[in-house]
Order: structure tokens, then C-alpha cells, then sequence
């Protein structure tokens, strides 16, 4: 098995790129290859299998060198672990950010409007 370093990784596409160690070439890899439990991350290292597809060389069977550290900084951190559990809660907290804005702004019409009208 070939050793590399996750050199991008878009979590809405799905995808990445691993550079080989050895010789820095860049390997395509889907996250359905991915075997590890954490997230996957730039910059964390990997072993993995390469197999020929209709576009070029391929990585498969996606593993992280070093599993039981990744597991205990995921544990450890506060926050969410993943990208996608952050980019959702912070989506969460626009929504209710804008429920309070038109809530605090429905109050200052109504206290307008009563002032005027009185």
C-alpha cells in the first residue's frame, strides 16, 4: 500500500486529492473508499491501495495512519467534529438569529405605532 498526506478534500462534493509521498503525484479518491471513523481533513496521513479507473490512477481503501489519535482529538474538541456538523450549526444559527431580528423588529413597529397613534 501506497503512503500520502490529504491534500484537499471538499465535503460537499464528496471528493479529494492524496499526495503521494514517494514521488508527490496527486490521486483522486471518493469518499466511499474512505475506511477511517473520523473526518477527513487536509493534511492527515494516509495509507491506501491504488487502482486504474477510466480517468487515471485512483486511490482506494482510504486509511488514516494514525486512527486512535484522530478519535481522541475528536472526542476532546468542543466543537462539532466535522465540517458539515459545523457549517450546520452555524446555519441553525442564522436561522434563529433572523427569527429574533424580525420578532425584535415587529416589536419596535408596534411600540412606533402606538406612540404615534397615542
Amino acid at each position: 500500500m501506497a503512503k500520502g498526506t490529504i491534500k484537499r478534500y471538499d465535503f460537499r462534493k464528496g471528493f479529494g486529492f492524496i499526495a503521494d509521498d514517494k514521488n508527490d503525484e496527486d490521486f483522486f479518491f471518493h469518499k466511499s473508499e474512505w475506511q477511517g471513523d473520523g473526518p477527513i481533513r487536509k493534511g492527515i496521513a494516509v495509507k491506501f491501495a491504488i487502482k486504474d479507473s477510466d480517468k487515471g490512477p485512483q486511490a482506494a481503501s482510504v486509511v488514516p495512519l494514525d486512527q486512535r489519535s484522530q478519535k481522541s482529538a475528536t472526542k476532546a474538541a468542543a466543537k462539532p467534529a466535522t465540517l458539515e456538523e459545523r457549517v450546520s450549526s452555524l446555519e441553525s444559527s442564522v436561522g434563529t438569529w433572523k427569527v429574533i431580528s424580525l420578532l425584535a423588529l415587529a416589536g419596535v413597529i408596534a411600540l412606533a405605532v402606538e406612540k404615534f397613534l397615542l
